[in-house]
């Protein structure tokens, strides 16, 4: 067995990062880089427009110590279809200058509407505290910056006397995301979770509308607790007759609508924008939740596949649920790693004993790309150099031994279905996928997506005897991902 002490190298000219995390029991994430922020100044001509942006991240909290965290970056039409050509730009708000984007910061979408950045903290600052404590920002925006969202990012280390609260996060999702200043309405749903994607129940979230006392805007929670599945959902309503005489239609417009929310002893607030347009709304019909817990994985009785729930729900425009409704899955893969894991000695000083399973050297790539058909339409699609290899390996199954027919589901009477994936355990921690659905509602195209690392159980790793399931990649080991060693 092969002992080190804990480092991490990279590519001068290749992305080092990794997007693997382990479940049942646990999981880790660690990378690190460095790399420049874009300035809020820098625009680009914009060559499509986008109804709504959804920020998807591969977990939902980051170390602060050689922390990774994937961005995928989604812009959305009025039924949150992906819009493919679409500029995005994406820029970090930290007053700790820590975090870091290894990606370009100025990206078009891809053919599903996506753009995808890497975030990185460094392995060591003085100033991580205050990280730790209060999070960080990200904004991503398209349309000339004329459509933006944002998110929260809590961050955890090892000083947990330090104030920070990376139990209580707050997600959202709403059935309308694109808002007619005249006067429009939404259902906004707050999800709570921890910072291990576990949803909590019987939480008081705490929702406020910035600026309400000008723009007018009203809101009726539809209980007062979130449910079994850690969901609360709320009516937001406005009228130009609820709005402060002198707070403008173009205000409104240039400052949008902003949501804040909170729950538990934390005191991390949480922000979801709506953009507010002074045109006609396309109107949404519905739309489509895919979920997944990352903190819970399954293993395979033969002991080559690990296995993931999926749950996916569908409602109207409302977020009334829509049963009996067709929904039909995917799998889209992001990226995918070179490099390998290694067992390290991480005590300080080293005592000459392995303890940490760890990635060793980890390069990620978004190239070779080819163009393939699907459904009679040419779309890209990552083709790694290594002979006989290839990011097609995660396919959809009802339960172990009960493989699905094809990739199409019913919805029950509570507009939901449940599934799982399954991949060999040789890929963990090598692949980074977003998961797709797409139905028909009123003659009208919905879609929901999801993204995730493929992830290994911590049972299954022997440190003592030097022994894992995803020692190297699949992929190849060097640092360059044009070859194929």
């Amino acid at each position: 067995m092969k002992k080190k002490e804990i480092s991490l190298k990279f590519s001068a000219v290749a992305l080092a990062v990794l997007l693997a995390s382990c479940g049942g029991g646990g999981y880790y994430d660690n990378n690190a880089a460095d790399t420049d922020k874009i300035e809020d100044s820098e625009t680009v001509e914009q060559a499509v427009v986008a109804s709504a942006l959804k920020i998807e991240l591969d977990k939902l909290s980051m170390a602060a110590t050689n922390g990774q965290l994937t961005v995928t970056v989604r812009a959305l039409d009025e039924n949150k279809g992906g819009v493919p050509d679409a500029n995005i730009t994406l820029m970090i708000v930290d007053s700790t200058n820590n975090v870091s984007n290894l990606s370009v910061a100025v990206q078009k979408t891809n053919e599903s509407g996506n753009a995808v950045y890497v975030l990185a903290t460094p392995s060591t600052s003085t100033t991580l505290t205050d990280l730790i404590k209060n999070g960080f920002k990200i904004i991503a925006k398209t349309n000339n910056g004329a459509l933006s969202q944002e998110q929260t990012i809590s961050v955890t280390g090892a000083d947990t006397n330090n104030g920070s609260d990376t139990t209580s996060i707050v997600l959202f999702d709403a059935t309308k995301t694109s808002l007619n200043v005249r006067g429009d309405q939404t259902t906004v749903t707050l999800t709570a979770v921890d910072a291990n994607g576990a949803t909590l129940s019987n939480q008081a979230i705490s929702l406020k509308v910035k600026n309400s006392s000008l723009n007018g805007v009203k809101f009726t929670p539809n209980a007062t607790q979130t449910d079994s599945n850690g969901k609360i959902t709320y009516t937001l309503s406005f009228s130009e007759s609820q709005r402060v005489k002198d707070y403008s239609a173009e205000q409104f417009i240039k400052d949008d609508l902003v949501l804040e929310a909170n729950f538990g002893q934390s005191t991390q607030v949480y922000t979801y924008k709506l953009d507010v347009v002074s045109s006609t709304v396309p109107k949404p019909v519905g739309a489509i939740s895919v979920l997944y817990n990352p903190t819970k994985i399954e293993d395979s009785a033969s002991g080559v596949y690990y296995y993931k729930n999926i749950s996916v729900h569908v409602t109207d425009v409302d977020g009334k649920p829509l049963p009996n409704q067709d929904v039909v899955m995917g799998v889209n893969a992001l990226s995918y790693n070179k490099g390998n894991y290694n067992f390290f000695d991480t005590d300080l000083p080293p005592d000459g004993k392995v303890d940490k399973y760890l990635p060793d050297v980890i390069t990620q790539c978004f190239s070779p790309i080819t163009k393939v058909n699907i459904d009679g339409k040419q779309i890209d699609q990552l083709q790694p150099v290594k002979q006989g290899q290839t990011v097609q390996v995660v396919s959809f199954i009802n339960a172990e031994d009960q493989p699905a027919t094809d990739n199409k589901y019913t919805t029950d009477a509570n507009g939901r279905f449940d599934l799982k994936i399954q991949y060999p355990k040789i890929y963990a921690g090598y692949l980074n996928i977003q998961i797709l659905a797409n139905s028909i509602v009123s003659g009208k195209s919905i879609n929901g997506s999801t993204s995730l690392g493929l992830s290994y159980l911590i049972s299954d790793v022997d440190i003592e005897n030097g022994i894992a399931p995803n020692l190297e990649s699949p992929y190849g080991t060097s640092l360059n991902c044009s070859d194929g060693e």
